[in-house]
């Protein structure tokens, strides 16, 4: 046996509270209120369930995120006895896993929370199932006998790393037996703020490449939640000290060492780290939870407030928000550079350029993230932003001592919309352009004052046209009656150039739509 394996013990409530943390007794039934009905339904037919995995830790750390997905071990056959707890209590039952004998029941909680359950068949006796698992703190067992008494149950002293902040694999053979355990441990670390023992930080260098075994869909998920955690940079870069970036996402391992020349003060990867950063501190403030941003931004987002954060509120996939990719879009705006950068003299320096890196890096986005199964939504909107992110930055340079012109505020949010013209996916190009701004050069200098004011006039825009806006001039039909027109491409161009100088404040009913059109053909 692995000299890491301890025999079983089971940890009293004293020895929690010696290292800091409450007695279960106190820490579990409040977080677990939604789940007592499941779990009295459960003691019922066995004498102790066993809970297990991320619950029994985030209940010790008083995490605040309400405890929404539980995972229970029993003693076999699991199957039978979950589809009667489900019928009784009016759960949902699903059948996960016949041959390993797992189910999963889901439940709608009067406050509107899905709850989740797996309850899984213990794999040989409840200290072998626990040194099965992946990491010390996740190897903890919280047994609830009939009698209502908790006991923890360690046999790795998860407890004693669970003080110290640190997370280590339970074995040697952990990382090797589910590689997708390599990714976790960088997720876990960036979201419990914990620190990956030495031992276990070199076994993940060495096994590396194999987390290339791993089904998409699980590596998409490890990934969505490790860009999830409070400071999504820090978990990039250790990503990439442990070499599985390259792995995972090998576009964002090729940014480092690609030089740049000004304004940026970095290299592209580590302004892409920058510009994450500054993405998740957006994203902070769209959830209203604790942001760190600079006075001008707050000033500029403070007044559109409840209508940014409904925008960004939306889900482009099930659980997925436009405030969530706001950090994925951060992530990969500059992936093209390293295939565009090129050099010329400019007397006696060098110009370092990426022309059309834009284009590039919203081809690469698409191919990562169609290899990854996001939804076909999520990839249009990510390719959107790639494209147009360079967009604000070049308003700014066009119109450095005024205000944004309502024709070109006009075409950047129709270029900017996904399917329909409405589509206000430019607002989310509009704070990656912030997030990137914050990101480029040592110190704010009259380029960024520049781009804060143009991403001011451009929200002005888009929120007084929403409040304004009113039917079209024109339509088609009418167009077509009235000019003598065939169906055909010709309509559609006309119709555009109407609504566009309809935005543009240039025409105003009917008529001036008509003489406009007139005018356009000659």
């Amino acid at each position: 046996m692995d000299a890491m394996m301890r025999d079983q013990h089971v940890h009293p409530a004293p020895s929690l509270v010696d290292s800091g943390f409450p007695p279960l007794e106190e820490a579990l039934p409040r977080a677990l209120a939604a789940f007592q009905p499941l779990l009295d339904a459960l003691l019922t037919e066995r004498p102790a369930v066993h809970l297990v995995g991320g619950v029994v830790r985030d209940a010790l750390l008083a995490r605040p995120a309400p405890i929404t997905d539980l995972d229970v071990a029993l003693e076999p056959p699991v199957l039978p006895l979950a589809r009667r707890i489900a019928d009784r209590l009016g759960w949902a039952y699903f059948p996960l896993d016949a041959e390993r004998d797992v189910a999963r029941l889901v439940h709608r909680a009067p406050d509107g929370r899905e709850l989740i359950c797996d309850l899984a068949a213990l794999r040989g006796s409840l200290a072998e199932d626990l040194l099965a698992r992946d990491f010390t703190v996740n190897a903890l067992a919280a047994t609830l006998a009939r009698d209502g008494r908790w006991s923890l149950v360690d046999v790795c002293d998860g407890v004693t790393d669970l003080a110290a902040r640190r997370l280590r694999r339970v074995t040697e053979k952990s990382l090797v037996e589910d590689p997708i355990r390599l990714l976790r441990a960088v997720r876990l670390a960036g979201q419990l703020g914990f620190t990956i023992e030495e031992a276990t930080a070199q076994q993940i260098r060495a096994l590396a490449p194999t987390v290339a075994h791993t089904s998409t869909e699980r590596v998409r998920d490890e990934l969505w939640k490790l860009l999830a955690a409070p400071a999504p940079h820090e978990s990039v870069e250790q990503a990439r000290a442990l070499g599985l970036l390259a792995e995972v996402l090998p576009e964002a391992a090729d940014l480092d060492g690609v030089e740049q020349g000004p304004p940026h003060h970095l290299d592209v990867y580590r302004h892409t780290l920058l510009a994450v950063a500054h993405a998740a501190e957006l994203r902070a403030w769209l959830k209203n939870a604790d942001a760190d941003l600079p006075a001008e931004v707050e000033a500029l987002l403070e007044p559109r407030q409840a209508e940014l954060r409904a925008h960004f509120a939306q889900e482009l996939a099930h659980g997925h928000t436009r405030a969530d990719w706001l950090v994925w879009h951060a992530l990969f705006h500059d992936w093209g550079k390293p295939y565009t950068r090129s050099e010329e003299a400019a007397g006696d320096t060098r110009r370092i350029r990426f022309l059309g890196h834009e284009t590039v890096s919203a081809t690469l986005a698409a191919r990562r993230l169609e290899a990854l199964r996001f939804a076909r939504r999520e990839v249009q909107v990510a390719v959107r932003v790639a494209e147009a992110h360079m967009r604000p930055h070049q308003l700014s340079a066009s119109f450095p001592h005024g205000s944004v012109s309502r024709r070109a505020a006009y075409r950047f949010f129709r270029a900017a919309a996904v399917g329909r013209p409405e589509d206000a996916t430019g607002l989310d190009v509009l704070l990656l352009a912030l997030a990137d701004g914050l990101a480029t050069g040592a110190t704010r200098t009259l380029l960024w004052t520049q781009l804060v004011a143009c991403v001011g006039d451009l929200l002005d825009f888009f929120f007084r046209r929403q409040l304004a806006a009113g039917p079209p001039l024109v339509d088609g039909r009418t167009l077509m009656a009235q000019l003598d027109l065939t169906p055909g491409p010709q309509v559609g161009r006309l119709l555009a150039a109407i609504a566009e100088a309809q935005a543009a404040g240039e025409i105003a009913d009917q008529e001036q739509a008509l003489a406009l059109a007139r005018s356009l053909l000659g």
